[in-house]
């Protein structure tokens, strides 16, 4: 029998062991601590990786394996080797976590779609603490897993990474299983490990319209499926699915979560209502037995955006051109030091270029990262950087979101403004921001996004405004004048912005059904306006000040004629002009 067999055979053997149980719960007293030779001390603690210790002893293949009851250790054993990859091989220590660092498993089998895998101190949802041997299914696309440790084994290894299939020591096969004498243990046992709920994405979805939910609907681990696991649960916990739609985070899911607080958690007064919580999400996983709860991703809400169209114009240009381009956040140099940023993430490498400069070594991880975290091939997995495949590297960041934004060095007159940029008004959302800077970096960003030129004329004009329609607070939004109303084909919103009173009093709304027609942001757009003269590149949150800015400076431009320098903007719109009272405009 071979190495990989023996290993896998001994391992599987364990199956169905559990630690020991006392005072109700299970203890993490196991029988593998006392006999690896300097792990004894581990013993009464998580032992994923002291089984994977022991069973390389058993084996007779200690040395393929670093003897430690730690996961990072383990990982870092393996990276110092050049044993690491990204992809699964037969007889694989397989990774979980944050840099790997939680919880270690086996692989015996594996194909296009799946990593199966032998896992100690496990259970049968999959968690990283659990109280025994289990088989397990994992995705191999799922975020959770990290990467593999690949033994060196006297008969070579067999790995699905192709960056290997012509050295010495491996047998590329894309889809491969274990064949030892104990394969009476067949997939058809295997459990499926539950899915990951990103409490971040779920929390994402509670706070944003239909419209913008829908939107996030594609590929694996979106917010739309964190929706439907929760709805799900909900059902089977509360006895009754919420009335919205499948997926779909709407009032009737709030109202069903609130009741699950109520009557499940015991909670009362402010506690039981708004956006579900990370614990809260967590026992109602354990109640329904569907899912467990990490952080995962950040909400879209919380993330920069990258313009397309700088990646593009940085991948075709020189780093001398490049270096040539003005700073700031608008600038390509930003856009592709978050590309750089999101490729070492994802990729779990340092990207050799200078930071924010995309010549090589970027082009040479953006290649690696479409080959490995995409399964492309051919012309679709080389070349410059595209839409689909941007965009998601930006959300297996969790770092950014993607636009086509404005090309380099592009200002437009009035009559090219409309043609770029505007949302749907149903598109636009209502979070609180928490900008950073000053007013002068915002009317500079602004400036960039609505491709009119960067002035003082601006930033004075501006300066008056903001002080008279926010008294400088973003998220201010008016609950009383004429435009507070839902127009026809419009409902409510959820809110998240301070909302001012006729009586001069301010309410943190916090989620809370306001008119949709208020007018909000630092310079007080009304949604329908913000929406026909967004910015392309900049947030749709009408309470961004760089995306409000550049949708009232794309305002003033079209409707009053304001020159692209803003030079006549005081003259022309009373409400920027200090020398004159204040003004709607």
């Amino acid at each position: 029998m071979s190495q990989t067999d023996s290993l896998i055979a001994i391992e599987k053997a364990e199956v169905g062991y559990r630690e020991g149980f006392s005072n109700g719960h299970y203890n993490n007293h196991q029988k593998f601590s006392p006999a690896v030779p300097g792990l004894e001390w581990s013993q009464n603690q998580a032992w994923c990786q002291t089984f994977q210790s022991w069973a390389f002893q058993q084996a007779g293949v200690k040395g393929l394996a670093p003897v430690t009851a730690s996961c990072p250790t383990a990982v870092n054993w393996y990276k110092s080797s050049s044993r690491f990859s990204y992809y699964p091989a037969i007889g694989a220590m397989v990774f979980f976590g944050p840099s790997g660092g939680q919880h270690v498993g086996l692989v015996y089998e594996y194909d296009a779609h799946y990593a199966y895998t032998i896992e100690g101190n496990t259970n049968a949802n999959g968690s990283s603490e659990g109280n025994g041997v289990y088989l397990k299914k994992r995705a191999r696309r799922d975020s959770h897993l990290y990467g593999y440790g690949l033994p060196k084994f006297s008969e070579w290894i067999i790995t699905a990474d192709p960056g290997l299939k012509d050295k010495p020591g491996y047998t590329y096969m894309t889809a491969a299983s274990s064949h030892g004498e104990s394969d009476a243990l067949s997939v058809a046992d295997v459990e499926e490990a539950l899915p990951w709920m990103s409490s971040n994405q779920l929390a994402w979805a509670a706070t944003h319209p239909t419209a913008e939910e829908q939107a996030t609907e594609n590929g694996d681990g979106t917010t739309a499926d964190a929706v439907a696991l929760l709805q799900d649960a909900l059902e089977k916990v509360m006895g009754v699915a919420p009335g919205d739609p499948y997926s779909v985070f709407e009032a009737e899911t709030q109202e069903l979560f609130e009741r699950f607080r109520t009557e499940k958690l015991g909670c009362s007064g402010a506690d039981s209502h708004g956006v579900p919580g990370t614990q809260e999400l967590v026992e109602l996983g354990k109640q329904s037995e569907l899912f467990n709860v990490r952080a995962g991703s950040s909400p879209a809400a919380e993330q920069l955006w990258v313009s397309l169209n700088q990646v593009v114009w940085a991948s075709a240009h020189s780093a001398r051109e490049e270096r040539a381009q003005p700073g700031g956040d608008a600038s390509p140099k930003a856009d592709v030091a978050l590309v750089q940023d999101g490729l070492e993430r994802v990729m779990h490498t340092d990207v050799a270029d200078e930071r924010g400069i995309f010549e090589t070594a970027t082009q040479n991880l953006y290649d690696e990262f479409r080959r490995t975290m995409l399964h492309l091939s051919g012309s679709d997995a080389v070349g410059t950087p595209g839409m689909q495949s941007l965009t998601e590297l930006g959300q297996r960041a969790g770092l950014f979101r993607v636009r086509t934004g404005f090309p380099v060095g592009v200002t437009t007159d009035a009559a090219g403004l409309d043609a770029m940029g505007q949302i749907d008004p149903k598109q636009v959302t209502f979070h609180r921001c928490t900008p950073e800077g000053t007013l002068e970096d915002w009317v500079a960003q602004a400036s960039t996004a609505a491709g009119v030129q960067a002035s003082s004329h601006w930033v004075k004009g501006f300066r008056t405004a903001v002080a008279r329609e926010s008294s400088g607070n973003p998220n201010a939004c008016n609950l009383w004048d004429a435009n507070a109303k839902t127009p026809p084909g419009f409902s409510k919103v959820k809110d998240f912005g301070d909302g001012y009173l006729g009586d001069g009093r301010i309410v943190r709304l916090n989620g809370s059904l306001t008119h949709f027609q208020c007018s909000r942001g630092i310079v007080q757009c009304i949604p329908q306006t913000f929406a026909q003269r967004h910015a392309p590149g900049t947030s749709v949150n009408i309470y961004d000040p760089v995306a409000c800015i550049a949708a009232a400076m794309r305002y003033v431009r079209t409707r009053y004629g304001v020159a692209v320098d803003g030079s006549d903007l005081a003259k022309k719109v009373q409400q920027f002009d200090p020398n004159r009272p204040p003004h709607g405009y």
